[in-house]
């Protein structure tokens, strides 16, 4: 199941929930675009599983412990000098863009209070892992040159610039709008309910099991102990005597 920015939002949810407040105790990379971060708090271990791959990029925790290198990447290097006993502040997605931004609060080599920013973009081929700090690039999984993008490129030492804004469908708000309120469900999935007469249009990105199953459940509530079916609920076909 590809992540488009809706899954994302309920994921980034989840991981808030699990994850803010844990520290980075190990970093491995199992392969050139995959990346496992053990984090540890007061209810125990954890492992943070983020992958670039162009045909199954994703964030998600996971149980499983990938067979590692004998020698770690350098990026896998420069991850464990810039993150290691880092604690997990927050966890941002831009309205719903396919961009997850993870802040640690973590020590410098001065003994400085630093915040570095590890981003995953999840975009299919385009899909990257950024260490960012003061909004400049430290490194990344993938460095993008001019030879390989003209829209953007991501290399050490430049400014962090976010990918193009994706289009949003009609009936969704970005931005504030997009924000969860508390003890709300997230607001672009009100306003896309509100929009479509409070029904998931089948058309829509966001439109998977879950979402359906969502806006399904109060809807048979409301109809339980009617004799007559909705209006928009299709009649059986009678069948000839």
């Amino acid at each position: 199941m590809p992540l488009d920015g809706f899954t994302l939002h309920f994921l980034t949810e989840e991981l808030r929930r699990d994850i803010v407040g844990c520290r980075v105790e190990k970093v491995h990379q199992p392969s050139k675009d995959e990346l496992v971060m053990h984090l540890r708090d007061r209810n125990g271990a954890k492992k943070l599983f983020l992958s670039a791959s162009a045909n199954s990029p994703r964030v998600h925790l996971t149980s499983r412990a990938p067979e590692n290198p004998a020698v770690p990447p350098m990026f896998c290097m420069l991850l464990r000098k810039h993150l290691s006993g880092g604690k997990l502040m927050a966890i941002r997605q831009d309205g719903l863009e396919r961009v997850i931004s993870l802040d640690f609060e973590c020590t410098n080599e001065i003994g400085d209070i630093v915040t570095n920013t590890l981003i995953a973009e999840i975009m299919g081929r385009h899909s990257n892992i950024i260490l960012v700090r003061d909004g400049r690039v430290i490194d990344s999984v993938k460095r993008i040159t001019d030879d390989i993008s003209s829209v953007r490129r991501v290399l050490p030492g430049i400014q962090y610039e976010a990918p193009p804004r994706q289009i949003v469908p009609a009936g969704v708000r970005s931005g504030a709008g997009a924000r969860r309120r508390e003890g709300q469900p997230g607001a672009a999935l009100q306003e896309a309910h509100r929009r479509a007469g409070g029904r998931v249009p089948d058309t829509h990105p966001g439109n998977s099991m879950v979402l359906r199953e969502r806006h399904r459940r109060p809807l048979q509530c409301a109809n339980r102990g009617r004799t007559t079916a909705p209006a928009d609920t299709p009649l059986p076909h009678k069948r000839n005597a």
